[in-house]
Order: C-alpha cells, then structure tokens, then sequence
C-alpha cells in the first residue's frame, strides 16, 4: 500500500500543500511548529481513526479557516482509490467524506479501506502510560487485519456503560440491584469475543517483538510479552471456545455484583486487561529504563507493521514523526532495515539528523507550505 498523491489545505496551519510522494522513503525536513506533524495528521486523518497525537477534530480547522480539504489517491495492493475528507467551520461542522467518488461515506469507510502505522515519541506511553494506552493499541491492530471486529469493540464499550449506569441507578434505589444483571449475558458475549480477539493478536505479535528486541539489543537482553486478563488465559494453554469463555465471563459478573455495587462501576473484565512486557524477568513498566522503554515501545509499532503485512500481504503506510533524532545510529538502521520494502513518512528538523544513506525524495516544510528540494 503507497500513497501516489495527497493535498491538505486549511488543516491547522497546513496552505495548499499538494505532492507526489515517493513509493518508499520520504523526509519531511523543517524547524518546530512549522507544520511538519500536521502533515503526517492529515495523512493519519484518511484512515477514519482518532488523532494519533490526540488532537480533536474541532482543531483540525486552521485558526482564520472556513474549512480544511484533504485529498489523497493510493494503491492498495490492488487497485487505485481516492479519499476526499473536508469540514466546514461552523455550528454544525460540515463534515463530509468520499471514497471513491461516493459521497456521505462513514470513518468506518476509511477504516477498512487504508491503513497507517504511526510512531512518535509520545508512543513511549505504550510502555510507561495507563492500561487503556495498551488495550486501545491492541483493540486497533487486531482491527486492522479484520474491520468486522469493529463493531464488537464499540459495542463491548457501550454495553459496559450501560451496565455502569445501572449500577449508579441501583445505588440510587432506582432499580433493583438484581436488574443490573440484565445486562450481563450481552457483555459476557462480546468481552469473551474481545478476549479471544486480542489473545490470539497477542500470540501472533509476541514473537516478532521478541526477535525484534533481540535484534536492537544484539542478544544482550530478552523481552517477554503477555496478557494479563480477567478470564485466566495463558499462553501455552489450550483456548475455550467462545460459549465457554462467554459463560465464564458471565459467572464472574454476576459473582462480582455486590462489589460492583460497592465500588459504583463494573470491576472485572475486559476493561481491566493489559499487556505485560518483561525485560531479562522484571517489569519494564516499573523497573525499565528509558533506552528500554523507548526500544520497547519501537519494537510494538514496528511488529504491527510487520504482522500487517505478513497477514493481509501488503504493507501499511509508516509515518514516523520526530523519531531518528532520539535513535543512534544503530537503531536508526535497525528501523529503516525494518520497514524498507514499505512507504515511509519521516519527520526531521535537520537532514543531518537521518545517520543513513538513503534514496527518495525530500521535502521542505515552512509556515505550512511544503517545497520539495
């Protein structure tokens, strides 16, 4: 997957930027606050997800613009296609998208259709952040490689809700404690369907972290990953199948009722998941160092993309934003080794920055404006 063409203008500070990227490494060279980031937003921006950077769509407006455009035309592997995404400045927030030609389409639309792998340095929170970080990061991988599960992380998200706020009613004597148990054997079905799905993601990406740390670290240090869930799952055991599993989940439920109700929300299931990585046995959450951490989380990323590509046979658009600066020159080659034979974005404020010998285009990124040198 490549993008051929793309063109933003009015998103945040972005002014009619339109080129032609190259099939494989592309530098986008320029100082701080110049617009650098913002590009590799936009590009984020086509595959219907949430900033990677966090940044709400209410900001994507540059400050004085009516509206922002973005258009891009890729290969996917297989055939040609074009996304249009714009947005009006005003009450309602015109949004409209197309894909293809065919207006009115959903981010879900997006989602399906193309696919992006970004890293930055704030990704460090993969490894010294909050569970969510990590779950969030497994729910969209195992959802890259199959957009129908998309529908089940939404709904496992709603029907918890649901069921918090059922207990908030019980607690106000509104309903009986025993109704907040109506919503048990829906969200007993899709937390074990969730379970299963990042398991089994988690089995598959595991290895290729592993040997890809053992590359960084020339052998001096072995990482560990596993999934730490509610349902006991262990890896190297056999998996239940998802009627048990969905039994299982609605046994501890409603086990758990009056500790739910004492707490004020639902305490155990998917919700509580995390992704546990060891380095040489101890924690690197609690114990790491930052060059570990830092290697850890690089090594995630750079497993998504690789499992990408292994499991759907073609590559996903890398964007890499303010990373080779923080890499030695070790490390740097190790990333650019790992995802040469795809499409890469890099961010950089001095070329001299990028330690390697390299063949692409590079551009020039000033007050939003993009010039290729």
């Amino acid at each position: 997957m490549h993008i051929t063409e793309f063109s933003a203008d009015g998103f945040r500070n972005l002014k009619q930027v339109s080129f032609q990227p190259d099939e494989k490494l592309n530098l986008i060279i320029g100082d701080n606050a110049q617009g650098k980031t913002n590009l590799l937003d936009a590009v984020w921006l086509m595959t219907g997800c949430k900033n990677f950077h966090g940044i709400k769509e209410r900001h994507y407006l540059g400050f004085d613009a009516p509206f922002f455009q973005c258009r891009m035309q890729f290969f996917d592997g297989r055939r040609n296609q074009e996304i249009r995404y714009s947005l009006e400045r005003g009450q309602q927030k015109k949004k409209q998208i197309s894909l293809n030609g065919v207006k009115n389409q959903k981010v879900n639309a997006l989602f399906e259709n193309f696919h992006c792998v970004a890293f930055s340095p704030a990704d460090l929170e993969l490894i010294a952040g909050l569970p969510d970080k990590r779950r969030s990061f497994l729910d969209l991988c195992a959802c890259q490689l199959s957009p129908n599960r998309v529908p089940h992380v939404s709904r496992a998200a709603l029907l918890l809700s649901e069921r918090n706020a059922s207990i908030q009613k019980a607690l106000k004597h509104r309903i009986q404690k025993q109704d907040v148990l109506l919503w048990d054997a829906q969200l007993a079905q899709e937390g074990a369907y969730l379970t299963l799905m990042r398991s089994e993601y988690i089995q598959n990406l595991a290895p290729l972290c592993e040997r890809l740390y053992g590359i960084i670290t020339a052998g001096k240090e072995t990482l560990h990953i596993s999934y730490k869930n509610s349902l006991g799952l262990s890896e190297g055991l056999s998996v239940p199948s998802i009627e048990v599993l969905t039994e299982q989940y609605q046994k501890m439920l409603a086990a758990h009722l009056e500790d739910d109700l004492r707490m004020g929300y639902t305490q155990k299931g998917i919700q509580r998941d995390d992704l546990l990585l060891t380095i040489n046995g101890k924690s690197v959450q609690k114990f790491g160092s930052q060059g570990q951490k830092k290697s850890a989380a690089l090594v995630l990323k750079l497993a998504q993309a690789h499992l990408y590509n292994q499991k759907l046979k073609r590559s996903p658009v890398v964007l890499l934003d303010d990373v080779m600066g923080e890499l030695d020159e070790r490390r740097q080659k190790f990333l650019y080794d790992t995802v040469s034979d795809m499409q890469v974005f890099i961010t950089l404020c001095h070329a001299s920055s990028l330690r390697l010998e390299q063949t692409g285009k590079i551009f020039q990124m000033q007050n939003g404006n993009l010039i290729a040198i």
